[in-house]
């Protein structure tokens, strides 16, 4: 690898990137759709639909605005072509006809060129819809990582010997150009960032926001506190802690020894005044800017971090969404997210890291990072509801002990097969991004090019399976639905909410509990109209199209629908396997002919 400038290895890193999400065309969690790019869409397209979060207020619109404003953009670039087009195509039509007045196939041709602005606006405008978020989140997964290497720059010369580095040392690593070249290969190659950086996820949002706060931080305990690079740290952290609250645990970790340190060092009072008032000030600047950005989009003042505690923190509803065992983050999220980097992380968290010697253990950057992951796992494990993602902002912190691990380690020097688990590690990554879950993607985006008199369409799967306007994008069909999941907000408050939540039932939860008796329940007879109880109002009526997954239909649907009007229409691969049983299978999709 040759030697890299800042420009450069920003590029080479957006260019790895970019390949990253154009191949990535599958289905993780709900999240990355329903509370990124549905949110946006509404607002920039005036259609769509939002989850329970957005209707309670328990999120800040920071993030999806993001989108929105992408959105936006997109619009305008299909209007300013449209007008383009139309414009060419009436100057083509006019000449045509003069040259040509009387010709049959020219008057066809003309019969085409007015309605082709049209159609090339609205599929240039679906493309737009699809690839521009990915475009968005590829600039902040190249940022995010960028921040992260340049992190590491900046502590590699904080901890030398001597902050004058002997490039000669750079292809062996021994240098600040070697331990780049390091950091970079681990990054790039790391199975999780290549599945999930460039997902619309406000955790990849939140790992980048963190990065370069990180990098702007003071890690010498208090000498550059005056200055703007310190600022920026602040008013990044804080604005990151206001999208996603549980960040503030990093923040609280290193504020403390920022303190800590400070007060060792014998610092005058006059700096704690100027740390006082920069604290102060950027946070009402932050606070100020966000809760603009929340009121765009509530209509009134709202402060989301009040509903985030009162739901996750003060009542058990969290629970709904599911527990996992405390040790879920340390033996499952962790060595996930870290992927082959693990073999240099479990040493490089038991050995010293740094080459300078430090006045204290607080004043080493390598102590302060170590305390930030154990505490964080540690809090984060004594939640109940847990995700991989949601210690995905400390990649950062992963990404450094590692590199520098490896880095002392020398591994690199002696081993022929150096490359064999970073190329192992991104195939596999590029496979199951391409492939596992790719069904969900693909029925949205064959709706959206079915005829456009669809009359209507249903999924009976688990709640939110799959995308919805942000890849349908669609507002002609007059019945589109789908299998909800509430949770029971009504039980805020209730002194008996964690005893009721046991027994409290979603729709999903019915569906599965008991498949026959909730179609029963839930939808007229199937064959004939006549059928139908009277009096009796139906939560859904038998769709156009019906959307389901292959372990419903092998387990009732198929025999349900025999004899019917229903057929199956066509099937989408989704995944070879599935940890939720429901979801496992290929998808189908059934049509009713309208002449049965």
């Amino acid at each position: 690898m040759r030697k890299l400038d800042n420009g450069s290895l920003f590029r080479a890193i957006l260019v790895f990137r970019i390949a990253n999400a154009l191949l990535t065309r599958t289905f993780f969690q709900a999240d990355e759709f329903w509370q990124a790019l549905e949110p946006a869409h509404l607002m920039a397209f005036g259609y769509g639909e939002l989850t329970w979060d957005w209707k309670f207020a328990i999120r800040s619109y920071a993030f999806p605005f993001i989108f929105e404003l992408t959105y936006r953009l997109v619009r305008l670039v299909v209007f300013m072509s449209r007008w383009l087009m139309e414009l060419l195509s009436e100057l083509a039509s006019e000449l045509l006809l003069l040259l040509f007045p009387s010709n049959e196939f020219v008057r066809l041709v003309v019969d085409d060129l007015v309605v082709l602005p049209s159609d090339m606006a609205n599929s240039l405008e679906y493309i737009g819809v699809i690839y521009g978020p990915k475009v968005v989140m590829t600039l902040i997964a190249a940022t995010g990582e960028y921040y992260t290497i340049k992190l590491i720059q900046k502590l590699y010369l904080i901890t030398s010997k001597s902050s004058k580095e002997n490039d000669d040392e750079g292809g062996k690593g021994g240098s600040l150009q070697g331990i780049t070249k390091i950091a970079t290969v681990l990054s790039l190659t790391n199975f999780f960032n290549c599945y999930l950086i460039t997902r619309s996820f406000i955790n990849s949002f939140e790992m980048t926001t963190t990065a370069v706060a990180l990098y702007f931080w003071d890690w010498t305990g208090g000498l550059t506190i005056e200055s703007s690079e310190f600022t920026k740290s602040l008013v990044i952290a804080m604005f990151t802690c206001l999208q996603r609250p549980t960040n503030a645990f990093i923040w609280i970790v290193l504020g403390s020894l920022l303190i800590t340190n400070m007060i060792k060092r014998g610092t005058d009072f006059k700096a704690y005044f100027i740390l006082l008032r920069k604290i102060v000030l950027c946070f009402m600047a932050v606070f100020l800017l966000n809760v603009s950005i929340d009121f765009y989009f509530y209509g009134e003042i709202t402060i989301p971090l009040i509903n985030f505690i009162k739901f996750n923190v003060t009542s058990p509803l969290a629970n709904f969404y599911g527990s996992s065992p405390w040790h879920f983050h340390l033996f499952q999220s962790v060595p996930i997210i870290l992927g082959y980097n693990l073999l240099f992380f479990v040493p490089g968290m038991f050995c010293h890291l740094s080459h300078k010697k430090f006045t204290s253990f607080a004043t080493n950057p390598f102590f302060q990072i170590k305390m930030i992951i154990l505490l964080n796992v540690l809090v984060f494990s004594l939640t109940t509801h847990k995700e991989f993602r949601f210690i995905y902002p400390l990649q950062p912190f992963f990404m450094t002990v590692s590199v520098f691990a490896l880095h002392k380690l020398k591994w690199y020097q002696y081993s022929r097969m150096t490359w064999i688990l970073p190329l192992a590690s991104v195939v596999l990554s590029l496979l199951v991004s391409s492939f596992q879950e790719s069904g969900s993607i693909e029925v949205m985006k064959f709706l959206h090019n079915e005829p456009f008199d669809l009359k209507s369409v249903g999924f009976i799967m688990p709640c939110h399976s799959t995308p919805w306007q942000s890849y349908l994008h669609r507002q002609d069909i007059p019945d589109l639905w789908a299998i909800t999941c509430e949770p029971p907000l009504h039980l805020l408050g209730d002194a008996d909410a964690t005893s009721k939540l046991q027994s409290y039932m979603d729709e999903s939860d019915h569906l599965y509990a008991n498949p026959a008796r909730f179609l029963y329940e839930n939808f007229p007879p199937v064959f004939k109209k006549e059928l139908r109880s009277p009096g009796k109002v139906y939560t859904h009526e038998w769709p156009e199209y019906l959307i389901i997954f292959e372990q419903l239909d092998d387990l009732i649907m198929r025999e349900y629908l025999k004899d019917s009007s229903y057929v199956e229409y066509t099937r989408f691969f989704n995944s070879w396997s599935h940890w939720d049983s429901r979801r496992a299978g290929d998808i189908v999709v059934y049509y009713k002919r309208p002449s049965l």
